[in-house]
């Protein structure tokens, strides 16, 4: 594991943007891949009905041909109830033969029971041991929850009761009939990712994505562990990951890391003005090898620096702004059909400012601040639109939002004599 500090000071030192930066080693990458312990929960209700459920299917067949008898799978649909139709088991000829004519027989309902689908594919993965794998629950659904529990709060309490126990939760939306708000919080208190699928055709690519991720995760349970010293009044976290407050800091629950795919993690540090000290605490990081063992570590010191180092800064402005950006979006949408709508087109006017601002002064990566502006004229340009037009921008948006608040933004090498 590679871990890199990197701080931009404001105010005079009081106060602090520090952005830590977690990457799997480059030896991982090339070790034989964990094995995979996956669960794929189907929604077979009525609305799945014709193209949406064959092409679920085929692409449930095009997944399983991938994994190799030391993977277990599980196949779960659901529509007012939940049903086990496979595994949970490893797949050797048979078994695959038996797989494939399950799926493709898959037909639909009526009612949609989140719930119920996610509960018994955990319980699937649960119910067997296998060594070092790794464990994911693939929800797809293009409905939003009208049986059994349909609260969005209960959902997700089930889904992070079921993280703790080893299981993470990806989810799925297809069409334009799920709850995007709903799904994205599940994938976040399930630790996984977050997909939106404007039609049936996107469902193999989705599926294919989730699985080279899984095969790719060399660290797993990875937390950051932030200790100020005593003169900083408080810490915040920007990206939106589990956290936990502790007697002497702050908890940050990373979990995965896949070879290849940097991780970060934003913290906002308040100081006492005037403070003279030069450093601001320690962060301490632990995860789990792709052994599943737990690994060394690392513990570092928050050295602030002399003067400004000019990567150190881009690279923080970038990552702030890219969060802002995502949040001030979100705003939007929240508010597009109530009073507060004015106020948050405000907010996202100010924001686009301050985002132009740092692409004339050059304060970060020129391409990645195009980039930011794009997604923010997309969203007050979608808000004036037709329903299904928006609607259909609105989930897109919302998939990159999820990537970004949990800290999957893309990363850009640091010179060596910043490092």
């Amino acid at each position: 594991m590679q871990v890199e500090l990197l701080c931009d000071v404001a105010d005079g030192g009081a106060t602090v943007h520090l952005l830590v930066r977690l990457q799997a080693a480059e030896a991982a990458a090339v070790a034989e891949r964990k094995p995979v312990n996956l669960a794929l929960v189907i929604d077979r209700s009525s609305s799945m009905r014709g193209p949406r459920i064959a092409q679920a299917a085929r692409a449930a067949c095009a997944l399983v041909e991938q994994l190799g008898e030391r993977d277990r799978v599980s196949v779960i649909t659901f529509d007012s109830s939940a049903r086990l139709l496979f595994g949970p088991a490893a797949l050797d000829a048979r078994s695959r033969a038996r797989l494939v004519e399950t799926l493709g027989a898959l037909d639909t309902g009526v009612g949609t029971n989140l719930a119920a689908g996610i509960k018994k594919g955990a319980e699937a993965i649960r119910s067997g041991f296998v060594r070092d794998a790794v464990s994911r629950l693939l929800l797809l659904t293009d409905g939003q929850p009208s049986v059994g529990v349909t609260d969005g709060g209960r959902l997700g309490d089930i889904v992070e009761n079921e993280g703790t126990r080893g299981v993470t939760t990806t989810t799925m939306g297809l069409g334009d009939g799920f709850d995007d708000e709903l799904l994205a919080e599940l994938a976040r208190r399930g630790h996984g990712g977050f997909y939106y699928l404007a039609g049936a055709a996107d469902i193999p690519a989705a599926f294919g994505r989730e699985l080279d991720g899984v095969f790719a995760i060399a660290a797993t349970r990875t937390e950051v562990k932030l200790v100020p010293n005593k003169d900083v009044l408080a810490v915040e976290l920007i990206h939106r990951l589990p956290s936990r407050p502790l007697d002497d800091g702050l908890r940050v629950e990373v979990g995965e890391l896949a070879t290849g795919a940097p991780r970060q993690v934003l913290f906002k540090l308040t100081r006492m003005p005037s403070s003279p000290s030069e450093t601001c605490g320690t962060v301490a990081v632990s995860y789990r090898d792709g052994a599943g063992q737990p690994a060394g570590g690392h513990v570092l010191g928050i050295e602030l620096p002399r003067t400004p180092l000019g990567e150190h800064r881009r690279a923080v402005t970038l990552e702030r702004l890219r969060i802002a950006a995502v949040v001030a979006v979100d705003a939007v949408w929240a508010h597009r059909a109530s009073s507060d709508i004015e106020h948050s087109l405000a907010e996202l006017a100010r924001l686009r400012a301050e985002v132009e601002d740092a692409r004339k002064r050059d304060l970060a990566d020129r391409d990645e601040l195009n980039e930011i502006l794009e997604e923010m004229t997309a969203a007050e340009q979608a808000v004036a639109k037709s329903s299904a037009e928006r609607e259909h921008a609105r989930r897109l948006l919302r998939e990159r939002s999820h990537i970004t608040l949990l800290g999957h933004s893309r990363v850009s090498k640091l010179p060596e004599d910043d490092s």
